[in-house]
C-alpha cells in the first residue's frame, strides 16, 4: 500500500503510448544491387523506429513486390505496393508481378493500397485515358481481395477520368523543386494539398511524397542543407498534424546510387543511421 502511494505520488505509473513520427516513409532500392529478403527485413526494422508504414515504387525489378511484402508481413508493417509505369511493356511486367503476388497466397491484410504509377502524367509517360485503363485492370484484380487502388502524381495532374478510378488520391509536391525558400515550403505544400482536394471528387487525399535534401546543388531560392531539411521537416510535421493530413515522407534513406542532389533526401544516411541534424527526431513539429 505504501509502495503504491509512493508510485502514485511521483507519477511513476503513468501509461506511455508510443506514437509514430511519420504516417509513412518512402523506400527505394538500387536495382543494380537487388536486396535480399533479410536486407528488406533489416531495413524495415530500422524504419519501424519512426513509422510502421512503408511505400515501395515497383513490383517486378528484383522481385521487390514479393520480397517487400514478405518482410512487411513478418514485421507486422503496413505497406503501399507501387507499380512503376513508364511504357506499356513496363505495365505488363508489373501486372505479371502483381498477379504472382496474389497467386502466392501471401497475406494482403497489411497492404494499404496498390499505387498504379508515380508521376506518369507529369512525365508524359502515358495519357490520362491509358492510365485510367491501367487502373481499371488493377482494380479487377485486387478489389475482390479487399485492396484499395490509387495513383500518385503531382497535385495539378489529377483529371476526372483518372480520379473516377481511384479509391483515394495521393499527391506529390516538392517546394524545393519550385525554387522556394524553406520558410515558404510548408505553406506551399498545404496550398497544393488543397488544390488536389478540389480535384478529388470528395475522395480522401494523402501526400505520397514531399521532402527536402540535406546536401547537393541549390535550386533557385531553395537551399539544400541539413538545417533546411530539418526546418522543412519540422514545419511540415507541424502543419500536417494540425490538419490531420497523412504524409509519406521522401525518403527513408539517402540513395548514393543516384546522382547529384537526388542522393540526399533521406532522414537517414545510407548506413541506416539517423542524420545527426534530425536528432532527436521526436522533438520536431509543434
Amino acid at each position: 500500500m505504501k509502495l503504491f502511494s509512493l508510485l502514485t505520488t511521483f507519477g511513476l505509473i503513468t501509461l506511455v503510448c508510443a506514437t509514430d513520427v511519420f504516417y509513412g516513409l518512402n523506400y527505394g532500392i538500387n536495382i543494380n544491387a537487388c536486396p535480399t529478403l533479410d536486407q528488406y527485413k533489416a531495413d524495415f526494422k530500422t524504419i519501424q523506429q519512426y513509422t510502421n508504414r512503408v511505400r515501395i515504387f515497383s513490383l517486378s525489378p528484383c522481385n521487390q513486390g514479393q520480397l517487400a511484402l514478405q518482410a512487411a508481413n513478418a514485421l507486422g508493417m503496413n505497406i503501399y505496393l507501387g507499380m512503376w509505369i513508364d511504357r506499356p511493356d513496363t505495365f505488363t511486367n508489373e501486372m505479371n508481378a502483381l498477379t504472382s503476388i496474389i497467386n502466392s497466397g501471401e497475406s494482403l491484410d497489411n497492404v494499404d493500397a496498390i499505387i498504379v504509377g508515380s508521376e506518369v502524367l507529369y512525365r508524359n509517360d502515358t495519357d490520362a485515358n491509358s492510365l485510367a485503363a491501367y487502373l481499371q485492370n488493377v482494380r479487377k484484380l485486387v478489389t475482390p481481395k479487399g485492396v484499395s487502388v490509387t495513383n500518385a502524381d503531382v497535385y495539378y495532374e489529377f483529371v476526372p477520368v483518372v480520379v473516377d478510378q481511384l479509391d483515394f488520391l495521393m499527391m506529390n509536391a516538392f517546394p524545393y523543386w519550385e525554387g522556394l525558400t524553406v520558410d515558404q515550403g510548408a505553406a506551399a505544400l498545404l496550398d497544393h494539398y488543397q488544390d488536389a482536394v478540389s480535384r478529388a471528387q470528395g475522395k480522401p487525399v494523402r501526400i505520397s511524397e514531399t521532402g527536402w535534401p540535406s546536401a547537393g546543388e541549390n535550386y533557385g531560392a531553395s537551399i539544400a542543407s541539413e538545417e533546411n531539411q530539418k526546418l522543412y521537416l519540422s514545419n511540415v510535421l507541424c502543419q500536417t498534424r494540425k490538419n490531420n493530413i497523412d504524409v509519406l515522407w521522401f525518403s527513408a534513406f539517402d540513395e548514393p546510387y543516384k546522382s547529384g542532389v537526388e542522393q540526399h533526401w533521406g532522414i537517414m544516411n545510407s548506413d541506416k543511421t539517423l542524420k545527426s541534424s534530425l536528432s532527436p527526431i521526436t522533438s520536431l513539429g509543434c
